[in-house]
């Protein structure tokens, strides 16, 4: 999947970068940036992630979807586990939210943003052995047991 043309990384606290964001169904990563603002480098246990991705998600509509992000990783009530799992662990202390950054790419519909988001949540387990750090169950599908 490395020849997917995202987005612009736009700042995750500057709303205006929002309204270039449609609300339509795709596939986002918010992504941590260094002081000097190219990615922060994480380390994962099969390498260092250089473009910094601390979590990949799926929307219906990526414009409510990412603000939600923002919301829950201000501590702020919002329907959103990987924001929230931001603000609960603190986070912050590693990358300021001002350093937060997201990017996108827009999708025909539901079912290829879902399949997408798998993909890539797969292609980042293989590569890297882990999943991004916001990410604890993402991409994994539910099994009953019997």
């Amino acid at each position: 999947m490395q020849d997917l043309e995202w987005s612009l990384a736009y700042l995750l606290l500057d709303r205006e970068g929002w309204a270039d964001v449609p609300a339509r169904p795709g596939v986002y990563r918010i992504r941590a940036f260094a002081e000097k603002g190219g990615p922060l480098p994480i380390a994962r246990a099969g390498g260092v992630d250089r473009e910094g991705i601390l979590h990949i998600g799926k929307a219906n509509d990526l414009r409510r979807r990412i603000r939600l992000f923002c919301r829950a990783a201000q501590g702020l009530r919002a329907p959103h586990h990987a924001g929230g799992e931001y603000a609960r662990w603190h986070f912050d202390r590693l990358v300021p939210r001002e350093r937060l950054r997201f990017d996108y790419l827009v999708v025909p519909d539901e079912q290829r943003a879902l399949t997408l988001e798998r993909t890539l949540h797969e292609e980042y387990r293989e590569r890297f052995l882990d999943r991004p750090p916001l990410d604890g169950t993402s991409g994994q599908t539910r099994h009953q047991v019997t």
